[in-house]
């Protein structure tokens, strides 16, 4: 569904942040499609201070070739996230290619910005940051059926996906949390979190979760793991999928903590125009929510699917 006339949507990630006088853009969908809705949405995308690749998944990079060619911004991503990815089918036909579609490019100068290679913990810019390292250390994550493969020499190995990386802002009511499939499991992403930052509350969440065909057990699992956490604003998108979605919806209803810390899929939405009247929450492809919290930081996601 696309509930504004004029966007697009397709399979992916695009968020816009704005922090302070930062301007990060996360992770660039499968195509151009977020450059459109930017355009369509009056939102420029001119003057950035960097480009955050979660992840080496076509979904989430392939739209970094489209980005202005003047562009001199930096791109952050793993240098683990140009190898050759892979997925097998579940039942049983030939794996697709799932990785960046511009990786054998990477080094010849036609892909805009400059590519820079990540730490596991690094500090891009002051309280920013980029945390990767992920692994599966709950129980019931871990345990997932794993169908992604790298290609090596011919043959295929798990891709236990080393290169995926949550994007943390520090921020004067705690961290917020940015990942874009969580692929190690979100509760295993957010004990990363919690190691890495001792000390420091975690307040806002935005991700996609790779729940999207999971049972009501596992996600359940999850909704009782993020209760933890006491998130004041949570945003499932993207791989999340109905089912966990309509959940944690149904968990927000059920006011599962004290209503001053509120579970909160949006938070002081800012209206555009008559057609923002219809749903645009965090499932509604096509669109773009604009969350305004306490400390500044303005999301513009190009597209939910």
């Amino acid at each position: 569904m696309v509930s504004r006339r004029g966007l697009l949507a397709e399979h992916g990630l695009s968020v816009l942040i704005e922090a302070g006088n930062r301007r990060i853009l996360f992770d660039t969908g499968q195509s151009g499609v977020y450059l459109h809705n930017a355009q369509k949405l009056g939102i420029s995308l001119e003057g950035l201070d960097g480009i955050v690749l979660s992840h080496g998944h076509y979904d989430h990079t392939g739209g970094l070739p489209e980005f202005p060619a003047a562009a001199d911004c930096p791109v952050f991503l793993s240098e683990k996230a140009l190898e050759d990815k892979w997925c097998l089918e579940k039942n049983g036909g030939p794996a697709r290619c799932i990785g960046i579609p511009w990786r054998e490019e990477s080094g010849d100068g036609r892909i805009p910005g400059r590519l820079t290679f990540t730490a596991e913990k690094e500090e891009i810019f002051p309280d920013i940051y980029v945390l990767g390292g992920i692994t599966s250390t709950v129980l019931e994550e871990a345990a997932r059926d794993n169908l992604f493969r790298i290609r090596r020499d011919g043959q295929f190995i798990p891709d236990r996906m080393e290169d995926e990386q949550l994007l943390i802002l520090r921020t004067a009511r705690g961290l917020a949390v940015f990942a874009g499939c969580a692929h190690a499991g979100i509760l295993s992403c957010l004990e990363k979190v919690r190691t890495s930052f001792p000390r420091e509350k975690c307040f806002f969440l935005l991700a996609g979760m790779h729940l999207r065909g999971c049972g009501e057990e596992q996600v359940n699992a999850v909704i009782d793991g993020l209760k933890q956490y006491g998130f004041s604003i949570l945003i499932p998108l993207h791989c999340t999928g109905t089912l966990a979605t309509a959940r944690m919806r149904m968990a927000e209803a059920a006011s599962w903590r004290k209503p001053e810390k509120a579970f909160s899929s949006r938070k002081k939405r800012q209206k555009t125009g008559p057609e923002d009247e219809k749903e645009t929450g965090p499932g509604a492809q096509g669109n773009m929510i604009h969350i305004q919290t306490e400390v500044d930081t303005r999301l513009q996601s190009f597209y939910f699917t």
